[in-house]
This record gives C-alpha cells, structure tokens and sequence, in this order.
C-alpha cells in the first residue's frame, strides 16, 4: 500500500501504460483522477480503479488547451482535496518521416503534445501541491538515449521534457515536490503487440521471430510489460522515493544504460 490516503492524477489514462499506472496506483491505496480526450475509455478504466475498492474521478482533457488543464486540476481539488502525484504519460507518435521530409509544423506539432502538453498540466497541478508537497513522474523514452530514424520530432520534444522535468526538480524541490521521469524502452503492451502481429504478417514468419529480433539486444532477454513500467511511476511517486528528484529511471530491460 504505497499510496494509501494518495491522490494520484494520471493523464493519457487510456490502453497501454495509462491504465497499467492508474490500477497500480489504486492497488497501492491511492484516488485516481483519470484524464484523457476519449470520455468511453476513462469510464472503463475508473469502473476498474473502483472494483478495486478504490474512488475513481473522470475528466475528459486536452491537455494542450490550458482551460481545460486548469479544470482538471479544480475537480481534482474539489472532490479530492489535495493532490498528492501526478503522472504525466499523455503523448502522440512521431510522423515517421526523416528530417529532410518533414514539414516542421509536423515537429511543432509533436513538441505541443508531447512537451508543452504535459507542463501545462503540471503548471495546473502545481498550485495544489505546494501546500503538502507531492511527487511529479514524466513519462518519457528512450529515444533520447537510443535516437531512431524517423522518430527526429519525437525524440527533441521528449528530450526538451527531461530538461524541464530537471529544471523543475530544482525550482519545486524547496515545496517538497519531487520531480523524476520513466524512461520506458520496448514495452509490451497493445501497441507492441499490434506491431509485432503487422511485422510478422508483412515479412510472413511466426510472431515470436520479430519478438527475438526486438530483444537481442535487452540482456534481460524479454519486453519490459507495460504493467513493469508502471512498477517505476508507482515508486518514484511513492515515499519508498522521497529522497529522489530530478532522476531518469530508465526501464528498458538493460537495452541502453545511461
């Protein structure tokens, strides 16, 4: 029960790393505040924080329109009280397409979501944690640390939110808010699943062919799950990190070490 008592605010809250963070967090004791732009999504994800015996609030968000960044962070205090953690994993995907291609309104775009999304939800939350403290966790990639053709706008804009995860920890750290970031590598979970059943189907071999060429390279010999990850975000929000800020956990199964 790391969270018992917590209220634990999670954007991008739908399939995948989202709804693995919020069923954790609720396992561990915590209120989940559920915030994404797909409202039939979160009210599947809060019917399973609360058969877990655990409150769950449901905000429809886009988290590039301040406004409404602003209400999630009101109904958030308003039902709740406080907040306690906020886990910022709300993101697009790259374009895929290299840097002579692309239109760099393409990149602006990916920056607005994946960048400036994410702080401006943390701008909102802010406020709300000075009082008691609390613990910030970006969710980012290691596509900073391992840059992949084609994915140039992603990489910068999750390379600008490790800085300003870092930035922040230094300026939040006298409220006692803490400020780290997850740096998941392959993650198996639907959108992996979905590219390994579309590679091996393209290149007509079993499955588990494209999932060997995937983990030559992770010297744990597996795709992290996306249920491990979240294992991350649920510690570094928790006190088990209290002496933890401004850090990059990366959980990649050993693929890159920083």
């Amino acid at each position: 029960m790391l969270l018992e008592g917590r209220v634990c605010v999670v954007s991008g809250a739908g399939p995948g790393l989202g709804r693995q963070v919020a069923l954790l967090a609720a396992r561990h004791g915590a209120d989940v505040v559920l915030a994404a732009r797909r409202p039939d999504v979160l009210r599947q994800v809060a019917d399973e924080v609360e058969a877990l015996g655990r409150r769950a609030l449901v905000v429809p968000t886009d988290m590039t329109d301040a406004g409404q960044c602003e209400e999630l962070a009101a109904r958030t205090v308003d039902v709740f009280g406080r907040v306690d953690a906020l886990v910022n994993n709300a993101y697009v995907e790259d374009v895929f397409k290299t840097f002579r291609r692309v239109e760099l309104d393409e990149w602006r775009r990916l920056t607005e979501i994946n960048l400036f999304g994410p702080l401006q939800v943390t701008k909102a939350m802010v406020p709300a944690m000075t009082e008691h403290g609390g613990s910030i966790v970006f969710v980012n990639s290691m596509v900073i640390r391992k840059p992949l053709a084609q994915q140039g706008g992603y990489a910068v804009a999750k390379g600008g939110l490790l800085t300003a995860a870092r930035v922040l920890a230094k300026e939040l750290g006298r409220f006692r808010i803490r400020v780290n970031s997850v740096l998941p590598g392959w993650m198996w979970g639907p959108q992996v699943e979905g590219y390994v059943k579309m590679m091996a189907e393209q290149r007509q071999v079993p499955p588990e062919n494209i999932v060997a060429d995937i983990t030559k390279d992770i010297p744990l010999g597996t795709v992290p799950t996306d249920g491990e990850v979240a294992g991350a975000v649920v510690f570094l929000a928790s006190d088990l990190a209290s002496a933890i800020t401004g850090q990059a956990l990366d959980v990649n199964g050993g693929e890159v070490f920083a």
